[in-house]
C-alpha cells in the first residue's frame, strides 16, 4: 500500500510540475526574437502582404505584441482570452493560442455603437523553416508567405 501511495504521490507531483511549468506565451517570446528582421513576399494574394519587417511594437518589453510591417499587427501578447472595451466603439475580445512554431489571434468586436463594426476575424503566423514564415487572415482571405533577407 506504501509502494501505490509513493507511485501516486509521484505522478501527482509530476503533473503539478507540468501544469506550473512555463506558459505557452514564455517560449512564443524567445521563438519570435529568433525569427525578427527583414522579409520579402515569395507569394501572396493580397495587397496586405509587402515586403516588411517583423519587429516588436516596443522592443522594451516585448508583451506589447509585434508588427510584420505597417498592416499586419498582433498586439499585447497576454495568455488565453481577454476583452476590453473601446468608448464609442465595441467590445473587443482577444484569444491568443500559442503553438510550437506560431500564434493563433482570435478577435471578436461586439456590443458596437455602429453594428456594421461587429465581426469576428481570426489570423495566424507561422514559421515554416528557419527562414520563411506564413501569415494567414480569415475574413477577408489573405494568405502569404515571406522568406527572411539580410538586414
Amino acid at each position: 500500500m506504501k509502494c501505490f501511495t509513493l507511485v501516486l504521490l509521484t505522478i501527482s507531483l509530476f503533473s503539478c510540475y507540468a501544469v506550473a511549468g512555463p506558459s505557452n506565451k514564455t517560449r512564443f517570446i524567445p521563438l519570435l526574437k529568433t525569427k525578427l528582421g527583414n522579409y520579402e513576399v515569395t507569394s501572396s494574394n493580397s495587397g496586405l502582404c509587402t515586403n516588411s519587417r517583423l519587429q516588436f511594437n516596443n522592443p522594451e518589453d516585448p508583451e506589447q505584441g509585434f508588427s510584420l510591417g505597417k498592416e499586419i499587427l498582433f498586439n499585447s501578447l497576454h495568455n488565453g482570452t481577454r476583452t476590453i472595451q473601446k468608448p464609442n466603439y465595441c467590445f473587443i475580445t482577444s484569444s491568443l493560442k500559442y503553438k510550437t512554431n506560431g500564434l493563433e489571434n482570435g478577435l471578436r468586436m461586439s456590443r458596437c455603437d455602429n453594428p456594421i463594426h461587429e465581426r469576428t476575424i481570426k489570423q495566424s503566423i507561422t514559421f515554416l523553416t528557419d527562414n520563411t514564415l506564413k501569415y494567414t487572415l480569415d475574413n477577408p482571405s489573405v494568405e502569404c508567405e515571406f522568406i527572411k533577407v539580410a538586414d
